[in-house]
């Protein structure tokens, strides 16, 4: 508590928004749209790989927020507390910095440069301060987080690579537990997105290369189409739903669901016609040159 009250001291209007700011690059909205970027315009391999991590990772949060069961320094007094709609539940460990952790780390040790590891370490260290200037948890959640966050990518790579658990497989050694766990957290909305999410994507794993196969490169125009399109329906359809389903714990899996399906099977679809009909336009235009 006192470590918080100590952070605190240094309030003011520019830090209050400062580290609001900060604090959203924890949250499932970055994590989302930074991995729809990077599945629709960089690489579906990494899209795949940067969704499960964030899912899987959430999940065992969430489990482990409901096993620990550790209430929040919220209401303490002299704690402020601000941001409050994204600080609910349980307190151990910190959702955002264990997300930003597995989120980071798997970039850090994929790509092993240096600045990636100076950016890396900063944002996640600066999410996890944040918590506490928020005042929404105690660093011991913050220092949770990041160990849970960390090792979790470290037994991934370990799957990955040294036990060759790769593919399909490795994407079904996590779904099925995480899908079952819905029974012993029934009472956990957080936990429901992240279920719902992972079966959305795990089906997109299956479904597109199969059936859709849309290419990840494209004209600098259609490009920007895709970022405008997809971002803006994947921010839309997430309030729309938010409005109309009711609020219980199924709701929030058939939400993550729809947005996760919408992102790795309609809008590929969506893409592959925009491309053909792009590449139709550029073969006329080279055509009527000659």
């Amino acid at each position: 508590m006192e470590i918080i009250k100590l952070i605190q001291s240094i309030s003011n209007p520019f830090f209050d928004m400062l580290f609001q700011g900060i604090t959203m690059l924890g949250e499932d909205n970055f994590f989302m749209l930074a991995t729809a970027v990077v599945y629709w315009c960089v690489s579906k391999e990494w899209g795949y790989r940067l969704g499960f991590i964030c899912l899987t990772s959430a999940a065992v949060n969430q489990a482990l927020k409901d096993i620990f069961r550790v209430p929040r320094v919220i209401g303490e007094e002299g704690i402020r507390s601000l941001r409050l709609h994204t600080a609910g539940g349980f307190s151990f460990p910190s959702g955002h910095t264990q997300s930003t952790a597995s989120f980071w780390t798997l970039i850090m040790l994929h790509f092993r440069k240096q600045r990636l590891y100076v950016t890396g370490a900063a944002i996640i260290l600066l999410v996890g301060f944040s918590r506490l200037y928020l005042g929404v948890h105690r660093p011991v959640d913050i220092l949770g987080g990041i160990a849970v966050g960390w090792g979790w990518v470290i037994i991934w790579n370990y799957l990955d690579r040294v036990a060759g658990i790769k593919g399909k497989a490795i994407y079904l050694l996590f779904i099925i537990p995480v899908l079952t766990g819905m029974w012993l957290f029934s009472n956990n909305q957080d936990y429901y997105k992240v279920a719902g999410g992972l079966l959305g994507l795990y089906l997109g794993y299956i479904i597109e290369p199969r059936y859709i196969r849309f290419r990840v490169e494209a004209r600098w125009e259609l490009q920007v189409i895709k970022l405008a399109l997809g971002l803006t329906t994947l921010l839309a359809i997430r309030m729309a739903l938010k409005h109309v389903l009711p609020d219980v714990p199924m709701s929030h899996f058939v939400r993550y669901f729809v947005l996760v399906i919408w992102m790795t099977i309609v809008m590929p679809v969506l893409y592959t016609a925009l491309s053909r009909r792009f590449d139709r336009k550029s073969r006329n235009e080279e055509h009527i040159h000659l």
